[in-house]
């Protein structure tokens, strides 16, 4: 088995917060997620996750104009520039703290940062050799609280900032002879937009209390010249290099370099001289002055509590004149400008979803909306009055996980009682299902895949139909009992819960919802229930904290099997997919294998310094002493029964070779130090002689028993505190049944590592005469297809087996297929199954699966265990396949049937002549006839 995993996607979570961006071609839209970025390509209907991860949840983000570059800053004001075109990262720049706002300016050239009270101009890399990747021009330090906003105009030489001082001034840079700085007034709370007219001076500005302000320049922006150059005083004497990117060290967090600060203050005396040079020479006659000729207030309309709404986001679109703004309560607005004439008011939830961004496609007729409170994204055409996406993900902890039979979807459920299906091949959410009032926490699916079952603490065991998304089936108890898991035999004919207080397991018919029976023994919570699979009998295993594994015969009269007693209590089992083999976790960090017949224990591994040291910001011991506790509450098998997944209460999943009893390999989830307990030392920089600075809340404030301590057992934060950090947890793993992927439910979200088939090289049988240079010899010059795919499948290397495959004449494939050994029949059917998705030629690779499976079927069927795996994702590939072509195809039947009847229709002048030319003729015919008759009677 390839053990080659790499981080995929991450579902489960389309929004976390900052400003949306739209692709220059209007077909992608990006949004930050957490640390991460995830680009949604709405015309072909898939979601990608960037490959970068910032170290700290990104907070704004913006796009050059070209779509190439990508700048995303964090929370403590680290830039990363990524390459979308390329898909790499290129450097890191550290800004500063408190940054609020970026831009680029529209020829890609400068990219302006509100940070602070002032705004900051960088030149932004280009072709051209240059030692750092952002380089300070200007700073802009004229306001008195916060800036929030920037605009610029279209030639890039003049800049709009908006400030919580209810100002927003306009900067010309470099300066211009009639427009240096230009303050303008008027509001009475902070700017949330400025936007300029498309090549023109004339702006509106938007405040945080509704109300728009519509200003008109007296020149144009095209009669401004740069003014001469002013020479510096410091040129020569304060001639400091700006700083090389940092590279994300621990010990830059806390304060920018000497360095920088001294260009900064250079460029702040520079701006200083300037104002004086320029008050010494007044060419105010001269000078551009803003008028407002407008004035209009959103409130005017709102009735009841919507008047008391506050306006948190806005966009312009110049080419439309279309203004669209969105309200804490849920509502947006359409307007157009400068008359101000509402176009739509619309709402795209209840009074809990604030809208907190707006943006339009750069083609104007597409407006994304952004809900953070409730991680809601929304593609909205105004004119259509259409969704083109929306998508809300889990907005509490998700907790349950469960892959379908054929992997191409995935079963989700969280703390908000909502259960979510995703399409593993788009990443997009396509049902929800929300009876359930309490936390999930048990998903199953059936093995037939038309329906899933699950488990929830408001005491209910429901079963939902796939074919029509329903709940036809809901299971209860006859005494209200808080649910802590469920499990479903492979026959999709039973269905077992079991209790979190009453310490039985429930067992029901699935037809007819009638509860069969009550399994006692347990004398603790029941932590895990699983069905063994492939077995003669049906054999149902539970754990508990009362420290035992309890197997059970359901169509037994004496129900318990076997009982095996644990060291300290169980928090989760499995079976191995054959069923000869039961793993059960435990507190203690072990997992213990044993056999389900004879009660024997097989091995076990202990996990306790895999899961890592972590510690929390408010912890006053160390990480090392903080291990007690830290277990694994999920494990999962591999298909083939090997390998076990484990994961818990840490930053890493650990996966684990059960034969030789050694961990493989250890998956790092996350590195985002929003979250808590990822941290594995002390940082001695935040430790005073008071304690520990996170002791002390910088963001609200301190009532008078001071800091909010978080509560003794606490592990998704304090929510009845204002700000809190949700400690990374791993709650569910599962491995997918086609054996290329596996997910895990985490804090973050909805992890997907699927094998990267990239950068894998693995040859078998292989000599010193097996080269690409004698493998095409052999195919071109000898002719000998066959020799040519046995040493191409020796080789295994991906690019060359498809050049061989795809050169071999089609009247050969039945040869090869019946002369090939078993060993390079399973290699070369692994490959086709992963080619057929992406490979145009659909019928030529037919053709080998159909000659491989006639030709190998005896052969084959002994080892089906073995390639299990191959031929799930083969089904798994050939379903997408069919799915995607059925459209077309479809399409193309309907098309020709309307060409069809279109042409079999005569044509209207045809018609018209073949009219006239029958009335024509019968009047002739009547004419002779009259002549006849007339010649007759004389």
């Amino acid at each position: 088995m390839k053990l080659h995993y790499k981080f995929s996607n991450l579902l489960g979570t389309v929004y976390h917060k900052g400003n949306l961006l739209f692709t220059p071609d209007s077909n992608a839209l990006i949004t930050p997620v957490g640390n991460r970025a995830t680009m949604i390509d709405l015309k072909n209907g898939r979601s990608e996750t960037l490959s970068f991860e910032s170290e700290f949840n990104i907070i704004c983000s913006t796009l050059s104009s070209n779509g190439a570059l990508l700048l995303v800053i964090n929370e403590t004001g680290r830039g990363y520039l990524y390459n979308i075109k390329c898909r790499t990262l290129i450097g890191i720049h550290r800004f500063g703290h408190d940054v609020h706002t970026i831009k680029f300016s529209p020829d890609s050239k400068s990219v302006a940062v509100c940070r602070g009270n002032r705004c900051e101009i960088y030149t932004c890399p280009s072709a051209d050799r240059q030692f750092n990747l952002f380089t300070l021009k200007f700073v802009l330090r004229s306001f008195h609280d916060k800036t929030t906003c920037i605009n610029w105009t279209n030639d890039s030489r003049v800049v709009a900032v908006g400030s919580a001082d209810m100002t927003t001034q306009i900067f010309s840079v470099p300066l211009l002879n009639k427009l240096h700085r230009f303050t303008l007034a008027g509001h009475g709370r902070e700017i949330v937009g400025a936007f300029f007219e498309q090549d023109s001076l004339n702006i509106m500005t938007i405040c945080k209390n509704a109300k728009v302000n519509y200003w008109v320049a007296d020149m144009d922006l095209a009669s401004m010249e740069p003014m001469p150059y002013i020479s510096d005083e410091d040129e020569d004497d304060d001639d400091d290099e700006m700083p090389t990117s940092s590279n994300g060290h621990d010990d830059d967090d806390e304060q920018l370099d000497d360095t920088v600060e001294r260009q900064r203050a250079k460029l702040e005396r520079k701006q200083k001289r300037l104002d004086q040079h320029l008050l010494k020479n007044p060419t105010k006659d001269d000078m551009v002055v803003f008028k407002r000729i407008n004035k209009f207030n959103y409130k005017e309309t709102f009735e009841g509590a919507d008047r008391s709404a506050l306006l948190l986001c806005a966009d312009y679109h110049q080419k439309t004149h279309m203004l669209v703004a969105g309200f804490s309560n849920g509502h947006f607005y359409l307007h157009e400008m400068p008359d101000f004439n509402i176009i739509h008011s619309l709402s795209i939830g209840d009074q809990q979803q604030m809208i907190t961004s707006t943006l339009f496609s750069p083609l104007g007729d597409w407006i994304a909306l952004a809900c953070q409170n409730l991680g809601q994204l929304v593609v909205w055409e105004w004119q259509s009055q259409t969704y083109v996406l929306k998508q809300q993900g889990h907005f509490n902890n998700m907790t349950q996980l469960t892959y379908s039979p054929d992997g191409m979807h995935i079963a989700s459920g969280g703390d908000d009682g909502k259960i979510k299906l995703w399409n593993t091949s788009n990443g997009f959410c396509f049902v929800t299902f929300s009876e359930h009032t309490s936390t999930i926490t048990g998903l199953e699916f059936a093995s037939n895949g038309q329906f899933i079952v699950s488990s929830s603490l408001d005491g209910t065991v429901r079963a939902y139909d796939l074919l029509r998304y329903r709940n036809f089936r809901t299971y209860t108890s006859p005494t209200p009992v808080q649910f802590s898991c469920v499990a479903l035999d492979i026959a999709g004919e039973v269905v077992c819960a079991g209790g979190f207080d009453t310490f039985n397991i429930f067992v029901w018919s699935i037809k007819t919802g009638k509860l069969l029976d009550i399994l006692s023994g347990h004398e603790g919570p029941i932590s895990g229930l699983t069905f063994g699979r492939n077995t003669t009998q049906t054999t149902l295993a539970s754990s508990s904290w009362d420290k035992t594994l309890r197997t059970w015969n359901l169509f037994d009269s004496q129900g318990s099997r076997e009982t095996f007693l644990l060291s300290t209590d169980a928090l989760s089992c499995a079976f191995r997919p054959d069923g000869q083999q039961i793993a059960v976790s435990t507190v203690d960090a072990q997992i213990l294998f044993f056999h389900p017949d004879t009660g024997q224990q097989m091995a076990s591994i202990e996990g306790k310094y895999d899961l890592g040291y972590a510690r929390k910001d408010t912890d006053k011991v160390t990480g090392k002493k903080l291990t007690f506790g830290r277990a694994y509450r999920s494990i999962s098998y591999t298909l083939d029964g090997n390998y076990l997944l484990a994961g818990g209460r840490s930053k890493y999943i650990s996966l684990y070779n059960i034969h030789e009893q050694i961990l493989v390999k250890r998956f790092e989830i996350t590195c985002n130090k929003s979250f808590d307990g990822l941290n594995e030392y002390l940082n001695r920089r935040k430790m005073t002689e008071f304690g520990s600075l996170a002791l002390i809340d910088m963001g609200q404030d301190e009532d008078e028993n001071g800091k909010n301590i978080r509560l003794p057992g606490v592990r998704k934060g304090d929510h009845s505190g204002r700000h809190f950090k949700p400690e990374i947890l791993v709650t569910c793993v599962r491995f997918s049944p086609t054996g290329r992927a596996w997910a895990a439910c985490t804090t973050e979200g909805l992890l997907i590592y699927s094998i990267d088939n990239t950068a894998m090289f693995d040859p078998i049988d292989l000599n010193e005469t097996i080269t690409p240079l004698t493998i095409r010899q052999t195919l071109y010059d000898k002719n000998d297809s066959y020799m040519a795919l046995l040493m191409a499948l020796k080789l295994n290397e991906k690019s060359l087996i498809t050049e061989i495959i795809e050169n071999i004449d089609s009247n050969k494939i039945e040869h090869i297929c019946r002369s090939l050994p078993l060993l390079y029949v399973e290699l070369l059917l692994n490959f086709i199954s992963e080619q057929i998705q992406y490979s145009r030629h659909f019928a030529f690779y037919l053709s080998w699966i159909y000659n491989i499976l006639m030709n190998h079927t005896n052969n084959l069927k002994p080892n089906s265990t073995k390639i299990l795996t191959t031929l799930c994702n083969l089904e798994k590939n050939l379903t997408l396949k069919h799915d995607s072509l059925g459209k077309i195809v479809e399409n193309n039947i309907f098309t020709i049937d309307y060409l069809s009847t279109i042409s079999s229709i005569p044509k209207t002048d045809e018609i018209n002549e073949d009219m006239d030319t029958s009335s024509i003729s019968g009047r002739k015919r009547k004419k002779s006839e009259h002549i006849n008759n007339s010649i007759s009677e004389e």
